[in-house]
């Protein structure tokens, strides 16, 4: 089992990464980082003791286990590349990412076949749960590993929890993406109905949170949308759409759910295609959404 004083290389230091970061140096591991194309996170992390190398390669040498939270499962390829060659044997990569299932079975023989090990941990929550330590970690590994990815993400993640051998974390976490990106869209459809057919915001959310339409979506978007915010869903329309293609290749096109997301892919293929791809979930209320 690892201890604080093993050093953590953390890849992919975007929204959620960041906070990551910070919750590792507030319980004392020591973390290194790098800096790729936006240099504010890496100033924060860097203030508060991160240490900023000058090269993803430089990270992989230095680092006992690698923690990855990037943005899609080509993204994540690009990167084992680069840093497989220069791991210490038997490093532990902790991947974050929500990948596609069949990727992470790819990603694990690659790390086997170099004495490496792997392991799946994609996340649930969002940024106010990873400033606050309170996301959840949907865990695929080998049994043996679970302590040590316990250790390791237990300073960021309040529930960590293990599926099973790679491949189910991948599976669980586009179920629950279903899950939250279904809910979220619905929300947003159901507000977009209620001005289109005149029913005050207000009151519709007044009376539905308080029935079983209620959700942590509806309370997460209706009371900004109200007064004119819709900056409220952090999740933008292009990482929908990726998430959103993984769980269609996963689905089976003949039931009803993947019929559901079917015609979510669709609802934000459409989105995506009118430019809309850095906007918000939240931002399809907005009035002068195009």
């Amino acid at each position: 089992m690892i201890n604080n004083k093993q050093e953590i290389g953390f890849i992919g230091t975007g929204i959620m990464g960041e906070e990551m970061a910070k919750q590792l140096l507030s319980n004392d591991f020591t973390v290194n980082i790098f800096a790729n194309k936006n240099r504010k996170p890496i100033d924060r992390l860097a203030a508060l003791g991160a240490i900023e190398l000058s090269s993803i390669t430089k990270v992989a040498q230095k680092s006992c286990i690698i923690i990855l939270c990037l943005p899609n499962s080509q993204t994540v390829n690009s990167v084992l590349v680069k840093i497989i060659p220069n791991l210490k044997k038997n490093t532990l990569i902790i991947d974050c990412t929500t990948n596609d299932v069949g990727a992470v079975e790819k990603f694990q023989n690659k790390v086997l076949s170099s004495g490496l090990r792997y392991a799946e941990a994609p996340l649930t929550g969002g940024q106010k749960q990873a400033e606050i330590a309170d996301l959840g970690a949907i865990v695929g590994c080998k049994l043996e590993d679970f302590d040590e990815i316990k250790n390791a993400l237990g300073a960021c993640c309040q529930t960590i929890v293990r599926f099973g051998e790679i491949g189910s974390g991948a599976k669980a976490k586009l179920v629950s993406n279903f899950l939250a990106l279904g809910t979220a869209t619905l929300v947003v459809e159901a507000l977009k109905a209620a001005r289109d057919f005149g029913v005050d915001w207000e009151k519709f959310y007044k009376l539905a949170s308080k029935g079983s339409g209620n959700s942590m979506s509806l309370e997460r978007i209706a009371p900004k949308a109200i007064n004119g915010d819709f900056d409220s869903y952090l999740f933008s329309i292009d990482n929908t759409l990726k998430d959103l293609f993984y769980i269609h290749e996963f689905f089976e096109t003949g039931k009803d759910y993947g019929k559901i997301a079917q015609l979510l892919l669709e609802i934000y293929q459409e989105s995506n295609s009118d430019g809309n791809a850095r906007k918000f979930i939240s931002n399809r209320l907005d009035p002068n959404y195009r």
